[in-house]
């Protein structure tokens, strides 16, 4: 018997439709769309759920049964039947579709539409803070103890993040914005670069540079001027520096964990549903997006500013989905008298619906051929407000915190 039909009784028969609600079951119907908004009409009118007399004398041509299991577990079983049916129907479209448009298009339909069903079983946690205190007592002592006492998540290495924001935590969802062209890039790298120093993975999509040029940039913020090479030396290499670059190579990355780079090589469509893949595939500890405006809006906005909004928002659910810290680079157009700060976050446009998502807002500012970056917090939800600045030679990587610039 159809799975449908089994949860529309067993809901009828338990009159349960507020758990039915806390489970997210409307996404399983497909068939009995109309039964289901229908008894969910009812409930949201009269406070409970339709008898089956009400249900009979509306669709006379239902299967009607006495149930004898609890509701849970017809909901279990919908909920896997659901899932099944449509992954069978969306391996037969994506068969049709390679065939037909060949393995890219396929591909990204594939992972376009394999994203939406596992959106579509996510449910909100509901927590009695009353009755799960013991467990939050136990977290609390495990934090306390642990070697990184006092950052709860990923150590961002810049000493003023990690004591007042605690590092990059699970679900974060952290904004670095600033002017075009001041540098944004190099300090999400730097982020990245001291989460991987750290003994995390962090992965970078990055729409803007190719795997080159990203690889040449993170080589020198490891190297931090130790003096084997420079980024000068890695874009107009001689054969001098071959083998100290060898020798360097070989004592960074043997045996280490890995370090994830998505670059725009080859890439047809670069959007939230490639995000998630990435964040499927490869299960980072900290996610970096390069940068927001270059991403496609695979909902289809109208204009730049609701495509920025729409990834905003589909950028903070990834994050707290899938209990991964996002930083997402921003840029923002320089306009006449502003060149000499750190941008507003009212000077975006897509301001209100990033004060909405971010956990933090980072805001940068660097003067044209200067090695002094100014940071400071435009937003910050679970601590006050803080700025500090990095002294960086780019061309060495041997960056420092600077204070009272």
């Amino acid at each position: 018997m159809n799975y449908e039909v089994k949860l529309l009784n067993a809901v009828l028969d338990s009159g349960d439709y507020v758990s039915c609600q806390s489970e997210n079951v409307g996404q399983v119907f497909l068939n009995y769309k109309d039964i289901w908004s229908f008894i969910s009409g009812h409930y949201d009118k009269h406070n409970k759920t339709p008898a089956k007399s009400e249900i009979k004398s509306h669709f006379p041509d239902f299967e009607y049964l006495t149930t004898t299991e609890p509701l849970a577990y017809y909901i279990d079983q919908a909920r896997q039947e659901s899932m099944s049916a449509q992954t069978r129907e969306l391996i037969v479209n994506t068969h049709e579709m390679l065939k037909n448009g060949g393995p890219k298009t396929a591909l990204n339909f594939l992972l376009s539409n394999a994203n939406k069903l596992v959106k579509e079983v996510t449910n909100l946690k509901d927590t009695d803070l009353v009755g799960e205190w013991q467990d939050r007592v136990d977290e609390l002592k495990i934090l306390s103890e642990s070697e990184n006492h006092g950052i709860v998540g990923v150590p961002s290495g810049i000493s003023v993040i990690d004591a007042e924001f605690g590092g990059w935590q699970a679900g974060d969802f952290v904004i670095l914005l600033g002017w075009t062209g001041v540098g944004k890039s190099f300090v999400a790298r730097l982020f990245a670069v001291n989460a991987w120093l750290a003994g995390y993975r962090p992965m970078i999509i990055s729409l803007e540079m190719n795997k080159q040029q990203e690889a040449q940039r993170i080589d020198t913020l490891l190297n931090n001027g130790r003096g084997f090479f420079t980024h000068s030396d890695l874009v107009r290499p001689d054969a001098e520096i071959v083998d100290s670059y060898k020798k360097w190579a070989e004592d960074t990355f043997t045996d280490m964990h890995p370090f994830y780079l998505i670059t725009s090589d080859g890439l047809d469509v670069a959007d939230q549903h490639l995000v998630q893949a990435k964040i499927d595939q490869y299960s980072p500890d900290l996610v970096i997006l390069d940068y927001h405006g270059l991403f496609d809006d695979a909902s289809g906005a109208k204009s730049e500013t609701e495509k920025a909004k729409n990834l905003s928002k589909a950028f903070k659910r990834m994050a707290v989905k899938n209990n991964v810290p996002i930083i997402d680079v921003a840029a923002v157009t320089m306009q006449d008298g502003h060149s000499e700060r750190p941008p507003e976050l009212e000077e975006v446009a897509w301001s209100k619906q990033l004060a909405y998502d971010a956990d933090l807002v980072l805001s940068l500012h660097r003067e044209m051929d200067s090695s002094i970056f100014q940071v400071v917090s435009r937003k910050v939800r679970r601590a006050n407000h803080f700025g500090f600045y990095l002294d960086w030679n780019l061309d060495t990587g041997e960056w420092k915190e600077e204070w009272g610039v």
